[in-house]
């Protein structure tokens, strides 16, 4: 009876085996185009990929946020499909099939591909044209953003704000996919048309933190601003050869730092600026010891191509990348006139930096 049974056992180990191991995951398929990049958003960190046909397509994790793949096509109309095979963290695996979207084909998968109880995106529709840059601002700082076609759309993002433009007068729509801190995943969709406004806002709740670049209005602005700033400053500066050159203001506004000086002639000979030059320098405090000099210059010196006259007066401003320096060193810059020996040199210790005022 016992041998009976244990053969009956036998039998039937293996059949119940056999039927797990013939368990098959369902693939769904993924198309591709140049004019659209795919992602999949899991629901956890994802731990390994592997794909079939490199040369068809491109798959990677996206390093700021482990939990979403980037698919992208590297052949153009290929045919047949390729496999992809996604094990998370959690012991999920997920299959997929990936194949070539044709002219004529519709795309029922989305540009954005959802695994597990992940919620879906919001999704959005944005005008965009050669003639116009698209800005939208979204409710927390951008983490990670990638257009569709890289070719045709031109994208830069700061804080909470994205910046879209084409120099193409006609293209294909497309898609920018959008992911902010809080981890809001956004499915955007970039068409071609004309619109009153080129502004949108994804939530009336944050105020926009706009960017200034450093070649922009807003720069020249800011700085033909500070012109007429009232002077708070008044215990650095230098005067010799009947010249003086001293700190005025110093600014801080986003990322960059505003240096304002006051600039007196008082000789009768005009004083050509040649070239400005600043650096971050040792404090000296040994005899004959060896200063370490590492430049530093600024994104943007206004006015610094003009002269000043005999008897008279200039403001100038340099606006650098905001910064602070150690305790041990000195910020210095130098004002070198052109064909004279009129040489100006301002030391500037960490501690005025640090009081920098907010520009408003």
């Amino acid at each position: 009876m016992k041998t009976l049974l244990f053969i009956l056992i036998m039998f039937c180990v293996p059949f119940s085996i056999s039927a797990q191991e013939k368990k098959e995951l369902d693939s769904q398929t993924i198309y591709v185009s140049f004019d659209k990049t795919k992602h999949i958003v899991l629901p956890a960190q994802v731990s390994d990929i592997s794909y079939g046909r490199e040369d068809y397509v491109k798959v990677e994790r996206v390093d700021n946020v482990p939990n979403v793949v980037r698919i992208t096509a590297q052949e153009e109309d290929f045919s047949g499909t390729t496999n992809l095979i996604i094990v998370c963290t959690n012991g999920n695996v997920y299959s997929y099939k990936i194949s070539y979207l044709l002219p004529g084909m519709t795309d029922h998968c989305g540009n954005i591909v959802y695994a597990g109880d992940v919620d879906r995106s919001r999704c959005y529709n944005v005008i965009v044209n050669n003639n116009n840059t698209t800005e939208m601002f979204f409710p927390a700082d951008v983490l990670y953003l990638k257009q569709g076609n890289e070719e045709v759309f031109g994208v830069e993002y700061y804080n909470n704000m994205v910046k879209v433009g084409t120099t193409f007068d006609a293209f294909e729509p497309s898609n920018l996919f959008v992911i902010d801190k809080d981890l809001n995943t956004y499915e955007i969709t970039l068409f071609k048309d004309n619109a009153l406004t080129y502004s949108y806002n994804f939530d009336d709740g944050r105020k926009y933190i706009a960017h200034i670049d450093v070649n922009s209005i807003e720069m020249d602005n800011l700085i033909n601003k500070l012109h007429y700033k009232k002077r708070n400053i008044f215990s650095l500066g230098v005067i010799k050869n009947k010249f003086e050159m001293s700190l005025a203001n110093l600014y801080v506004k986003d990322d960059f730092m505003f240096f304002v000086f006051d600039i007196k002639n008082f000789s009768n000979i005009d004083y050509d600026v040649d070239f400005i030059k600043c650096f971050l320098r040792d404090q000296k405090k040994v005899k004959n010891s060896i200063q370490q000099e590492v430049p530093y210059d600024p994104v943007e010196q206004k006015d610094f191509d003009k002269k000043i006259l005999g008897k008279s007066q200039n403001r100038f401003v340099l606006a650098f990348n905001k910064f602070t320096i150690p305790d041990d060193k000195v910020f210095e810059i130098e004002m070198f006139e052109r064909g004279g020996g009129r040489h100006m040199k301002l030391s500037i210790l960490n501690e005025y930096i640090l009081s920098a005022e907010l520009l408003k």
